[in-house]
């Protein structure tokens, strides 16, 4: 039987595609929630949906696993695609009331997000080794923030001039593309059993470390992202001025993932970790004080400090699930890393539910605490194993 010829090759259709998933990513992340609250100016709303997007990822991840074993990694790529374009359809036809399908829309986010990355990071696990693991960590991350440079300015000027609908319209075409890339993504099937109790449970001490790493992170990224988005609006009520904004955060942030990832290695892990920790802490308790000034200052920083923080602590959790592992351990590993962060998030969304405000309510002030403590436990969890050496 012939083998099939590709356009491009693996590792070009694997960051084509993520090129493109990161756009749409960082759209939803800096405007989906700002667009919410034009049509119901509700925290609890935009909990609502980010709580069944969150939920809806690992769940995608569990029908991943499921789809990886049966098909391979190109059919989560494909499903992900069609789960966005139903989507940015249903935005592009929608009248002005949301409440009753919010969390519809959170599930096929959620759907999108979740198989994309179940795929995306065990193709990355398969193709990386000791010698270029920084590097495609580093690439990936310097893809991401390119997508954050990018995206909010032209999408911010876009929504001035023509709106959410024709926005909304031009996505749609974006994710035509990256269907079409996404049959030319290399099917890794995944023929190893693996143990389902494990998507839940850690199955070593590294993994436990690495599980509450994970759940700390998922919580202090969801800040940071409704920080670099409805926060900053909240303040900004501009489209335009948020997208400009975050386009000198994205180039700062794109700027210090591509030095991470370039000069990490075994011997700074420590410090880079421990600095980006330590900025991290410092900045996020400034935001006792709610102003746009503040949050402007906290964006800024944590542009720096977070590739310092989290690239270091990333790269140790690919060493950790390589090392001596055949693909269907990788995937465990993968599900059970998703679920940590999976949770974090919840929490973080759980709390705006509650009764989120500006007004330096006990709620603000009880997220600005727990916000702090984060990066604290994601150097903790990490210092532990960083004298370890990578497969």
């Amino acid at each position: 039987m012939p083998r099939k010829s590709y356009i491009l090759s693996p590792l070009q259709a694997v960051f084509s595609v993520q090129l493109i998933f990161s756009i749409i990513f960082c759209f939803v992340n800096v405007f989906m929630n700002v667009y919410l609250w034009d049509h119901g100016k509700s925290f609890r709303e935009i909990g609502i949906f980010n709580l069944f997007s969150v939920s809806s990822i690992f769940a995608a991840s569990l029908i991943g696993a499921y789809l990886l074993h049966r098909l391979g990694t190109r059919s989560t790529f494909i499903l992900s695609s069609l789960l966005a374009l139903l989507l940015f359809l249903y935005l592009f036809h929608a009248k002005d009331s949301l409440h009753s399908s919010l969390p519809l829309l959170g599930a096929l986010y959620g759907g999108y997000v979740g198989l994309f990355y179940i795929g995306f990071n065990l193709q990355i696990l398969w193709i990386s080794d000791a010698g270029n693991r920084s590097f495609l960590i580093g690439l990936e991350s310097m893809i991401t923030t390119l997508a954050q440079l990018i995206t909010p300015f032209c999408a911010g000027l876009f929504i001035v001039y023509y709106g959410y609908r024709y926005t909304f319209l031009m996505i749609l075409g974006l994710l035509i593309l990256q269907l079409v890339l996404s049959t030319q993504v290399p099917s890794t099937r995944m023929k190893e059993s693996f143990r389902k109790r494990y998507f839940f449970l850690a199955e070593n001490e590294d993994m436990a470390k690495m599980g509450f790493t994970c759940a700390a992170y998922g919580f202090y990224f969801a800040f940071v992202q409704m920080s670099y988005g409805l926060f900053l609006f909240f303040f900004l009520q501009d489209e335009f001025e948020l997208g400009a904004w975050n386009f000198v955060f994205g180039g700062v942030s794109a700027f210090m993932y591509w030095i991470v990832g370039r000069s990490l290695n075994q011997s700074n892990r420590d410090i880079l970790i421990g600095m980006g920790m330590i900025c991290s802490m410092i900045v996020t308790l400034t935001l006792l004080f709610s102003s746009a000034p503040w949050f402007v200052l906290f964006n800024l920083v944590i542009s720096v400090s977070l590739p310092l923080l989290w690239i270091p602590a990333k790269s140790l959790h690919y060493a950790q699930m390589a090392r001596g592992m055949k693909l269907g351990q990788m995937m465990q590993r993968l599900v059970f890393r998703e679920f940590a962060i999976s949770l974090g998030r919840i929490c973080f969304f759980l709390l705006m539910i509650i009764g989120f405000d500006f007004k330096l309510g006990t709620s603000y002030y009880l997220m600005i605490v727990f916000a702090c403590f984060m990066p604290v436990g994601i150097w903790i969890m990490s210092k532990g194993s960083l004298d370890g050496k990578e497969a």
